[in-house]
């Protein structure tokens, strides 16, 4: 008599198969079920009715309790950014016009140099002058820039803990 041994991985990767291709054949006829596909279509538009309803309470809830919504957090952290971005625009020019000022400085002094007994002279002490009170403005201008930048990024963060929804410890679900 011939002994029979029994598989049990290769029983189970067979069950698994038919069982997946039982699944995969539902599927797909509840998917060219035109009558499922229009209930979920009208379903869709309720619903997304209602969700906006509630977005539009809440709206007016946060309002009357002085609330900001996700959509002013959102709108602030927007201007936040282009704020930002316009910050490092403007500081960028700064940063161009002090190497402009360096450029002329070295002008000047060299054109003082070359003309030291001449007329030129006053003049080019003149220029050293200016250009000395220029660069404190701009240094200063940075600074300025500098104490603006971390005033955005204390807001920011400020906004991003406010959008971060606090968990209670002790709530009960």
């Amino acid at each position: 008599m011939g002994q029979v041994t029994l598989d049990v991985y290769d029983l189970l990767k067979r069950g698994g198969s038919f069982l997946q291709f039982q699944i995969n054949n539902m599927i797909q006829n509840q998917l060219n079920n035109y009558s499922l596909i229009d209930i979920a279509k009208s379903q869709t538009n309720t619903l997304t009715k209602k969700i906006k309803k509630v977005q539009q309470y809440t709206e007016q809830t946060a309002a009357v309790l002085n609330f900001p919504t996700k959509t002013d957090l959102s709108n602030a952290t927007q201007l936040i950014l282009q704020s930002e971005e316009k910050i490092d625009s403007i500081d960028e020019q700064i940063y161009q016009m002090t190497k402009m000022l360096h450029e002329m400085k070295e002008l000047v002094e060299k054109i003082a140099l070359s003309h030291h007994d001449t007329a030129d002279a006053p003049l080019s002490a003149t220029l050293s002058e200016e250009i000395a009170k220029q660069e404190e403005e701009i240094a200063t201008l940075q600074q300025e820039m500098l104490h603006v930048k971390q005033k955005m990024a204390e807001q920011k963060e400020q906004l991003i803990l406010t959008e971060t929804p606090s968990v209670d410890p002790y709530k009960v679900n």
